[in-house]
């Protein structure tokens, strides 16, 4: 018995001292994320084209779209309405949309507009995370690592859009290996008011997630953003994002393809 309390004890002082020397030498969660930020970014720079399946609940319908990117913007195929294949008006009037703007530059810059301006939603949102939070190590999930985060009381946020950001609290999961983004989800846990409630508020609650998934080597894309907040502005009443977007099914295109290129290939 007392060689047998010697093992167990001997064996408990091993693995302390293991484990102590593996978190000496894990970074810090503020380096760590410091770290996916500038991976993350330096991977958008690029600006790779690719197609892939979108279902986006819009209202009371969910749709499926096959979209391309373009170096004149994106371009997307209707696929299914309420998981329903088009009917032959529906198809028509689908068609007749692409054509519209396959043949009118306005709308090609309107489309790439409203493109860019999400993707740079993304890109603010990765360069404010070092600064507006405080992390800690929360454990593993699915073998990613695990980070809680809330707001960092030293930071004044110097836009709206950062008080927004600032008032997040949640977890994000982060690739190990690759020190990639896999998740971020958040929740407001204050209310944001805009010039002490004269111009509006955004009401605590809400909650903001974006998913990425590993598409290629040193390649990941969105493959999920869901947005629900609400709240009040003097200028436009009422304000509310509901947003549910999953992406899948990711496929590289050559960066050079055109928008009529990109027409013959979502027709395949």
């Amino acid at each position: 018995m007392k060689f047998l309390r010697l093992t167990l004890a001997a064996v408990s002082l091993f693995v302390l001292s293991a484990t102590a020397q593996e978190q000496v030498h894990l970074p810090s969660p503020a380096d760590l994320v410091r770290e996916v930020v500038t991976n993350e970014l330096a991977d958008r720079v690029k600006q790779r084209k690719w197609l892939c399946l979108i279902d986006k609940r819009e209202g009371k319908q969910t749709l499926t779209k096959k979209q391309v990117d373009t170096q004149d913007g994106p371009l997307y195929r209707l696929l299914t309405v309420n998981g329903l294949p088009l009917n032959a008006d529906q198809r028509q009037h689908d068609n007749e949309r692409m054509d519209r703007l396959l043949h009118d530059p306005s709308l090609q810059a309107t489309a790439k507009q409203g493109h860019d301006e999400d993707e740079q939603q993304l890109e603010k949102l990765m360069q404010l995370m070092p600064g507006t939070f405080l992390y800690a190590y929360d454990g593993v999930e699915d073998g990613l690592v695990r980070l809680a985060f809330h707001p960092d009381p030293n930071y004044h946020p110097p836009t709206y859009e950062a008080r927004i950001v600032h008032s997040l609290a949640g977890t994000i999961l982060i690739d190990p290996q690759q020190k990639r983004l896999a998740k971020f989800s958040g929740h407001l846990i204050d209310r944001v008011e805009f010039a002490y409630g004269i111009l509006g508020h955004i009401d605590n609650g809400g909650t903001i997630e974006v998913a990425r998934m590993q598409v290629a080597p040193s390649q990941w894309k969105t493959a999920l953003i869901d947005i629900q907040i609400s709240g009040r502005l003097v200028f436009f009443k009422t304000i509310s994002k509901q947003e549910h977007e999953t992406r899948s099914n990711y496929l590289a295109v050559p960066d050079d393809l055109g928008l009529a290129e990109a027409s013959r290939l979502l027709a395949r």
